[in-house]
């Protein structure tokens, strides 16, 4: 965001920029405030038929993304903490929401690597999740090319789930 002086403000504790966007951690830390920006933006973009599943979903978010230089939000990643099936280890299910105007290259790996490495390094007051899953919603990301940049970001292919969608999964 740009500051009073023309100058791009400073980073603040845990934030990344990426490519004129910054990345703010907030989970388990989300404002009201905020909550009530993301839920605004998924009302906006139709992402949901139900609005109890925006109100939860609030909850969930890691990472907000917005336009460094005006502070409008672009985007955010989620997580819902499950069982995996095998243990019972908990592990995070990771989804992200970008605005389509913002659906830019190398963006969504950024996110999805920012929400990773945040997590990763986060201490959950109740869980010691065992890592992230990725289920690919988005049949784009199925493509031989996304699969082999997963794979070199250190994502670890599971197979297809009972939808058919891809399945990833990063361990901590």
């Amino acid at each position: 965001m740009i500051g009073a002086d023309g100058a791009a403000a400073p980073l603040r504790s845990g934030e990344t920029a990426f490519r004129g966007y910054r990345l703010t951690p907030v989970y388990l830390a989300i404002t009201d405030a905020e909550r009530a920006e993301v839920i605004a933006m998924w009302r906006d973009a139709r992402a949901f038929r139900d609005p109890s599943v925006a109100e939860q979903r609030s909850r969930e978010v890691v990472l907000l993304v917005r336009h460094a230089a005006c502070g409008d939000l672009a985007g955010v990643s989620t997580v819902a903490l499950k069982p995996r099936p095998t243990d019972g280890r908990m592990l995070y299910h990771y989804r992200m929401f970008l605005r389509p105007e913002h659906r830019q290259p190398h963006l969504m790996r950024a996110v999805t690597n920012a929400t990773r490495d945040h997590l990763r390094a986060f201490r959950h007051p109740d869980v010691a999740p065992a890592g992230m899953l990725i289920v690919t919603e988005n049949r784009k990301l199925m493509r031989p090319g996304l699969k082999r940049l997963l794979e070199r970001h250190g994502y670890e292919y599971r197979g297809r789930e009972r939808r058919g969608l891809d399945v990833w999964l990063t361990r901590f």
